[in-house]
């Protein structure tokens, strides 16, 4: 992977195609000569490398992004109790990038509840609620488990629409937060969508982070037939959090200012109202 990082950081669109064709090559082989079937393997590790566009990427998301996000919420929602659903529902979409609609719209607070009591915190999906009906672990960051555990302590199910009653956070009600917030992201100027947390997971472990692709994809349920992704299918939930720390450990997209102590004190100042 290192490898792979140096030449696609060094050379342009001909030069990468050229080292990816010719490790391929070598690999098979590396096969060929010993017979040991891990230099195949290897193969399917490295991604063919993709020409630039000639176009800004019209969905760029980075960390200072969401500090808007989390800022504007913190400023323009009346309530605590809705700067808390609405703090988490951000930090739970841009560090796990999971489907907004397909996956996160039927987690619920019981299920979060359980996932941050586990030793380490992971949330457990069902192949019922991913749309690849691919069943996986997500790590929770300690930083959005704090956040969780204080959510998950004062939720209110009155204040939820009857058919999201018992669901962390209701697709509805988050595209209709992004909508009302109209944040534009800082290097495109295009307006911050809620499905746009999970296209900064994705670029964080791509361009930022530089994540395993096989790590990427078990945890966004993305490419879930590959090989890479079957090699993480295998592993304990507790190495696939310990990597995931080692990637994502000092990501920390919290706003200046934006304290969740201080929101715990207008909590307890304060009745929640819808």
């Amino acid at each position: 992977m290192k490898f792979q990082n140096w030449y696609k950081s060094k050379y342009g669109f001909e030069s990468q195609a050229k080292y990816h064709s010719n490790l391929r090559n070598f690999l098979e082989w590396l096969y060929k000569k010993t017979g040991n079937p891990y230099f195949r393997e290897l193969k399917e590790v490295f991604e063919p490398p993709k020409k630039d566009s000639k176009k800004l990427n019209p969905i760029l998301i980075r960390e200072p992004d969401i500090h808007n996000l989390i800022k504007a919420v913190s400023e323009k929602d009346p309530t605590p109790y809705l700067k808390l659903k609405h703090i988490s529902g951000i930090l739970f979409a841009a560090y796990t990038g999971q489907r907004p609609d397909s996956t996160i719209s039927k987690i619920t607070v019981d299920e979060i509840k359980e996932a941050i009591q586990r030793d380490p915190p992971l949330l457990w999906i069902p192949e019922e609620k991913d749309k690849e009906r691919f069943p996986h672990w997500i790590p929770i960051h300690p930083v959005l488990r704090d956040w969780l555990e204080v959510y998950v302590k004062v939720y209110d199910p009155t204040l939820e629409k009857e058919q999201s009653r018992g669901i962390a956070f209701s697709y509805y009600s988050m595209r209709k937060l992004f909508d009302r917030l109209n944040i534009k992201a800082i290097h495109t100027g295009r307006k911050i969508t809620y499905s746009h947390l999970r296209k900064f997971f994705e670029q964080m472990c791509n361009n930022v982070l530089v994540v395993h692709p096989g790590l990427r994809d078990y945890i966004m349920a993305h490419n879930t037939g590959s090989l890479d992704v079957q090699s993480y299918d295998g592993k304990l939930p507790s190495e696939i959090y310990d990597q995931y720390m080692a990637a994502w450990g000092n990501v920390n997209p919290i706003s200046e200012g934006v304290d969740l102590k201080d929101l715990i004190k207008d909590l307890e100042g304060s009745e929640p109202s819808p």
